[in-house]
């Protein structure tokens, strides 16, 4: 975890790193090509379950497209 800013942030797993200001949490969820900028999903941060669930998710999505070393 890093501090700075007034952010708290988590790297998580490769190309997912979750930020929070105190209000929202925030993560990164793809790419737009045709705009060439990132997406982001957030939820605020009274509702921390609801984001964990969201940042799960997203964390199967990647660990699927990048397995640890050595695995299928």
């Amino acid at each position: 975890m890093h501090a700075g800013y007034d952010l708290a942030l988590v790297s998580v797993w490769v190309g997912l790193a979750v930020w929070c200001d105190g209000d929202r949490f925030w993560w990164r969820t793809g790419w737009d090509p045709e705009r060439k900028h990132a997406l982001y999903a957030w939820r605020p941060a009274t509702e921390p379950e609801r984001a964990a669930r969201r940042i799960a998710f997203r964390y199967a999505d990647l660990r699927a497209d990048h397995p640890p070393e050595g695995r299928p």
